[in-house]
């Protein structure tokens, strides 16, 4: 789920990074990562719930939350470069992570439109191949993590016990 928020986030979030003129590339980079750590916060909550169920263990809690903190840390400081330019960037660490909820909403709706200009390199200026590279990337390990994930639980259909049918009583009697 953690790779899947940066793969489902960057083409909207580049898109209207880019919206009204191109800053460059920490712009990008800044609301890129913003979004990705809202969506983050997000994946981090869930998996809190999951560990309370004790499906998770506490290392990937931890792991985690370090992403999601490595994450907005990246995009502050790539916001904080920018220096004010164009009167872009809040200087407030707090209104970011504000901001990156507001652009996670606003890069998944843009995220159909964006992915045909991105699939085919029309949404990236000159600068942003890096992140262009990155992109690509996350969906070749998201596409590993996910044949994984489906041959795990291929296995564990394997080791299951199959099904005896209904159980009978201890009194002998079957049901109808």
């Amino acid at each position: 789920m953690v790779t899947l928020v940066f793969v489902l986030t960057q083409p909207g979030a580049i898109a209207f990074a880019n919206w009204d003129a191109p800053y460059g590339f920490y712009k990008d980079l800044s609301v890129w990562m913003g979004c990705a750590a809202a969506g983050l916060v997000l994946v981090l909550a869930y998996g809190l719930y999951e560990w309370k169920r004790e499906k998770l263990g506490y290392a990937n809690i931890v792991l985690a939350a370090v992403i999601v903190v490595l994450t907005a840390i990246i995009g502050y400081r790539a916001e904080l470069v920018l220096g004010g330019e164009m009167s872009y960037g809040s200087r407030n660490f707090l209104v970011f992570l504000i901001g990156g909820f507001i652009g996670l909403v606003l890069s998944l709706m843009l995220l159909p439109a964006s992915l045909l200009y991105a699939l085919t390199g029309d949404l990236y200026y000159p600068y942003d191949r890096p992140l262009a590279v990155a992109w690509v990337v996350m969906i070749i390990i998201a596409i590993v993590l996910l044949a994984a994930y489906i041959k795990a639980r291929k296995e564990e259909k394997l080791m299951e016990p199959e099904d005896r049918g209904p159980s009978v009583s201890s009194s002998g009697q079957g049901g109808p």
